[in-house]
């Protein structure tokens, strides 16, 4: 079958009718046949071209944003003796308790809720605890809460209890006393069961010698 191109009058295979338009009469072209024939291919390449770096771009930027607000802060700035490794992701949890004196500490305080990305707590999760990085050990989880912590001393608020001087500090997961420097949180996925104790258990019990 042939079309007889309305243009020059041709007499045009129905298959290459598009095409002839296009070569032909890519400057006569009424609105109604452009919408025909469609844009250029080159045209069209540059099309898909430029939504692909389009959506790259918005990938990059996505990726950035997420690094920042969840990665961005705690482990390049850490003085602790073993670091996490913020390239690899978990989503753990467990229980956290501590308490030196008379104090027990309430992790839903302002300056407790989510302060880092590897390690941080929920304002919902009193003693709940969250990682989000492979290789967070206790050390390193309380000095994003702005205390420190080893195997004889602790500090918060600007004081520190030290066995040297006759305090007491003890550093137990589930009633074991460990090393807080070395030893790395191990959780389970789900929160309801972490608030039943079948993550890591940590308590810290700090009592000022007489």
């Amino acid at each position: 079958m042939t079309t007889h191109c309305t243009y020059c009058g041709d007499a045009v295979p129905d298959d290459d009718y598009e095409t002839h338009l296009r070569r032909t009469h890519a400057d006569e072209l009424t609105g109604i046949d452009e919408r025909r024939v469609g844009p250029p291919s080159d045209e069209s390449k540059r099309r898909n071209l430029a939504f692909y770096a389009g959506a790259g771009v918005i990938l990059v930027v996505f990726v950035l944003g997420y690094s920042l607000v969840f990665l961005g802060s705690g482990a390049d700035a850490s003085s602790a003796a073993v670091q996490p490794d913020a390239t690899a992701q978990i989503h753990e949890h467990g229980l956290l308790t501590v308490q030196y004196d008379d104090t027990t500490v309430e992790f839903t305080e302002p300056r407790y809720v989510e302060a880092d990305g590897c390690f941080h707590f929920h304002e919902s999760d009193a003693q709940v605890w969250h990682t989000h990085c492979d290789g967070v050990t206790i050390e390193y989880a309380l000095e994003t809460l702005g205390m420190d912590v080893t195997a004889d001393t602790f500090t918060v608020d600007g004081q520190t209890f030290a066995e040297a001087d006759g305090d007491d500090v003890s550093v137990t997961v589930d009633g074991e006393a460990v090393d807080p420097q070395e030893h790395v949180l191990e959780g389970v996925e789900s929160v309801d069961e972490a608030g039943d104790g079948a993550g890591d258990t940590v308590e810290i019990v700090v009592r000022s010698g007489d």
